[in-house]
């Protein structure tokens, strides 16, 4: 008698079906980890971006440097910037400048010296010991109630109730900008309140507050910033990282320079 073979064509139709929607629910289940994925990307591209424009103005002045050499002339020496440094208690680059002149005096004073290709172990351990103290106490001391001055120089979504912001320091006296832009998550009521309309003589400059968190962190093998300087090198075997618990963003009024109360954090 032939074997029909309906009942096993019926069997896999049905185990077809049944894992119809096995790669649909692969996909929704992996959707929360490709959009968090995806912003650390971002996030890391705007850091090379930064970084990488900085390398390149480097580069550019020591070119000019190399070109007046070979040409007989006195060698121009590069300028260290190619922006003001803004003071500590007006952007995170401000702070990371003080948190690496603290540094250099920590370091002139340590009877233990940085460790070189010809230390011994006993020396290396004794600086390690030393350096591993000062960035517990500095993590402490440099964290810090800011109010910045600021402008917002773009935005992108983060979820529904925030999204990333990222702030370009603004030298108020000069009405410049300074330092570096740097990228925050901030509520979607903060910065809706921020952009409401106000008089036409107002300062688009707005008041950032919120908690400095620095993270200085120990690295046996940083002794030197790198192309990219990424993370911040404060100095031999010592980087830092930093983190921001937003508190508030407030309009800066233009008149006189006067402004709102920005202590008041956002809902």
């Amino acid at each position: 008698m032939p074997i029909s073979t309906r009942p096993l064509f019926v069997l896999c139709l049905g185990l077809l079906l049944a894992g119809a929607d096995a790669p649909r629910a692969f996909a929704q289940a992996t959707d929360e980890d490709l959009v968090r994925e995806n912003e650390r990307l971002q996030a890391r591209v705007t850091d090379l971006e930064t970084a990488l424009a900085a390398a390149l103005a480097r580069i550019a002045d020591l070119e000019k440097s190399l070109a007046a050499t070979s040409s007989g002339g006195a060698a121009a020496v590069p300028a260290a910037t190619s922006a003001p440094v803004p003071p500590p208690q007006a952007s995170p680059a401000g702070l990371v400048a003080e948190i690496r002149k603290a540094f250099a005096a920590a370091v002139a004073k340590n009877p233990n010296p940085v460790p070189t290709a010809t230390s011994d172990e006993d020396e290396r351990i004794r600086y390690v010991r030393w350096l591993n103290k000062w960035i517990a106490s500095s993590n402490r001391a440099f964290r810090d109630r800011v109010d910045w001055p600021v402008r917002i120089t773009d935005r992108r979504p983060r979820s529904n109730i925030d999204q990333f912001v990222t702030f370009q320091p603004w030298d108020i006296d000069r009405d410049a900008p300074v330092g570096s832009p740097f990228e925050i998550a901030v509520p979607n009521r903060a910065v809706e309140r921020a952009d409401r309309p106000r008089a036409d003589d107002a300062s688009p400059t707005l008041l950032l507050g919120g908690v400095f968190i620095p993270e200085l962190r120990f690295n046996a093998d940083r002794f030197s910033p790198g192309p990219f300087d990424n993370p911040p090198f404060i100095g031999a075997m010592a980087e830092l990282t930093w983190r921001f618990d937003f508190q508030g963003l407030s309009p800066r009024i233009g008149i006189a320079g006067a402004t709102e109360d920005a202590s008041n954090p956002s809902p």
